[in-house]
């Protein structure tokens, strides 16, 4: 027992004195670490030095692991080498590559911050609140914040919901659903007393980090719980909500939009903070007529027009609205989900028509410069009435993979002529592009081609309208075994080829600022048409 004791004893004070001496001293070999038994020390093992200097000289046939090899050297590069590869790190692997070491995890805090804690979503609870403003009044994390969303979800007080998500989940016994009951109960009383003490106080002390940092910050607001395109239940997450609905069986929750608008907008009056952006992430089809009151009140002037400072984005189940009075740009496209397939274009309607009046007369009058339509449908006469509305200060539009559902499916042509007809007439654009436009109708199988790939300039852009319209869509995009004789036999056709081969030999090295072949053939047609329509008695 004596030989046993004295070497544990001096092993313990040695590790206080000088731990990696006692390491490189007391190497257990392999075999005997593969044992389940401890090793005993009296006899594989000679009490350790009782001073550094007694030490015997380290091993320098013993074989190091590549990675503690050269783990020094890689710590003694300059920082601002750790820093360039800290920044080529992929945002996932950020976290465990600041586990390494305290060093690494230095100069990685700006990077880490900058790629995961740009965008983060948060909910109304104390707990998540007070992780916000740790995070916005961090010196280093709290600069890097660019947007902050919050859920719009409570847990449900209503009991008929509740019942039935108790008989669908098999839960009959009646203390086990009293204990859910209460749950549910416990955790709505805590949330709104929260609401009505502190949470004003916190929000506007988090929007008051944010306005010290001087960053432009974009705030809103999004559906806890969404339905995919397929109409499962998506679950949003957020910093939070894991600890709001934990112990429970099923989560029952409601929606209160006009609720979270209010607050955040309350705050950003108490601190006079204007956000750069504010966004509204729904996962319904429209938007319930309280939850727009509320962003007109944050959005609007007091004579009903659009605040020049403030862009708003509005996304629903499918569609995705871009009001962005600092570029002067209206946005309309399909909504993008990384997490499920986008469903056709030609079934993803995009309309201006999911907001009241108030909100759709303020976009209407507002001055933009630019509409983007991006894939998705739209009916043409609410197209129309867009262009229309913006006649005075449009300059550019983009149609890009755009169905445009006509209702006489006999006269694609004539049903699209008034928007050829607006375009050409009424703009003053600088530049027109119209990439795979098409005609649809619930009739046809993917549309009529109406252009694709082609984009104008302001010289231009006039005599091509005036080609589209004359020639009523015919043959505009399609291929060259397309192109039939039907109105002037052979003749006619002997004459158009010797056109086409003159426009070629005319084109010569300045085919790239001239009309395509293509073009100048439909012009000639154009052309023909309308002098026998004026012979005609």
């Amino acid at each position: 027992a004596h030989t046993t004791s004295r070497p544990v004893l001096t092993l313990a004070n040695h590790f206080q004195s000088s731990a990696s001496s006692v390491i490189t001293s007391c190497h257990i070999p392999q075999s005997d670490m593969s044992s389940t038994e401890p090793p005993d020390m009296s006899t594989k093992t000679s009490p350790p030095p009782t001073s550094p200097r007694d030490m015997p000289p380290a091993d320098p046939t013993r074989r190091v692991a590549p990675h503690r090899r050269y783990a020094k050297k890689f710590l003694t590069l300059p920082d601002e080498l750790l820093t360039k590869i800290s920044d080529a790190v992929a945002p996932k692997d950020l976290p465990n590559f600041r586990l390494t070491c305290k060093t690494l995890a230095n100069v990685s805090a700006k990077h880490f911050g900058e790629k995961r804690l740009a965008h983060r979503r948060f909910i109304f609870t104390e707990y998540s609140m007070r992780g916000l403003i740790d995070m916005t009044a961090h010196p280093v994390f709290g600069p890097c914040v660019k947007s902050i969303m919050f859920g719009t979800h409570w847990l449900t007080k209503d009991l008929n919901v509740l019942m039935d998500a108790l008989k669908k989940h098999n839960i009959t016994d009646d203390a086990e659903a009293m204990i859910v009951l209460r749950i549910y109960d416990e955790r709505r009383v805590e949330r709104a007393k929260f609401y009505v003490q502190h949470l004003q106080r916190l929000l506007s002390d988090v929007i008051a980090n944010l306005e010290r940092w001087g960053s432009k910050i974009t705030l809103g607001v999004f559906d806890d719980i969404q339905l995919g395109l397929q109409k499962k239940v998506r679950h949003v997450r957020a910093y939070g909500s894991d600890r709001e609905i934990k112990d429970l069986p099923f989560v029952r929750m409601t929606p209160a939009p006009r609720v979270s608008l209010q607050v955040i907008q309350n705050a950003c009056r108490f601190v006079t903070f204007r956000p750069e952006r504010l966004v509204l992430d729904l996962g319904s089809e429209e938007m319930d007529i309280d939850t727009e009151n509320a962003l007109c009140s944050f959005v609007l002037n007091a004579v009903g027009q659009l605040r020049p400072a403030i862009d708003t984005i509005i996304t629903t189940r499918y569609a995705h609205i871009g009001i962005i009075p600092s570029l002067r740009l209206l946005e309309l496209k399909q909504k993008y989900n990384s997490d499920q397939d986008s469903c056709e274009p030609m079934w993803c309607s995009v309309s201006l028509h999911i907001f009241e009046s108030p909100l759709r007369r303020a976009i209407l009058s507002a001055p933009f410069r630019r509409l983007s339509i991006k894939s998705c449908s739209v009916d043409i006469d609410e197209l129309t009435m867009i262009l229309q509305a913006f006649a005075a200060t449009l300059q550019v539009v983009e149609l890009i993979d755009v169905y445009l559902w006509v209702q006489n499916k006999y006269d694609a042509g004539g049903c699209i002529r008034p928007v050829l007809c607006c375009l050409k007439d009424d703009l003053q654009l600088r530049n027109l592009i119209l990439d795979n436009v098409r005609a649809m109708h619930i009739d046809y199988s993917d549309g009529i081609v109406i252009a694709k790939e082609r984009s104008w300039s302001q010289q231009t852009i006039g005599q091509i309208l005036d080609v589209l319209i004359d020639h009523d869509m015919y043959a505009w995009d399609h291929s060259d075994s397309e192109d039939e004789n039907e109105d002037g036999g052979e003749a006619e056709a002997e004459n158009e080829d010797e056109g086409e081969a003159e426009d070629e030999e005319d084109e010569g090295d300045n085919g790239a600022n001239s009309w395509s072949r293509r073009e100048r053939v439909l012009r000639r047609r154009a052309q023909k048409a309308k002098a026998l329509a004026l012979a005609e008695p």
